[in-house]
């Protein structure tokens, strides 16, 4: 089973390649902590992390993980 206790998804809702990750999400019945970059909370926490507000961006223990391809692959292995 996938621990997601340790990772972040920085999403924003118009964002086509966010829709690809979060579909896949949904499809394994994955769950773990979003944040909307449409909030400015969120786009400055993203921001301060990576020095940009590119999504989707998968924080796995405080490392950034970009590429909505890079993210599936990588929850598809720890499946």
């Amino acid at each position: 089973m996938l621990d997601t206790s340790n990772m972040v998804l920085y999403y924003k809702p118009t964002c086509p390649y966010c829709h690809k990750v979060l579909a896949f999400i949904e499809s394994n019945g994955i769950t773990m902590e979003m944040r909307n970059t449409l909030e400015p909370a969120a786009r400055d926490e993203l921001m301060a992390l990576t020095g940009r507000t590119q999504v989707p961006c998968l924080v796995i223990d405080g490392k950034p993980m970009l590429e909505s391809d890079d993210i599936i692959a990588y929850l598809r292995s720890q499946l």
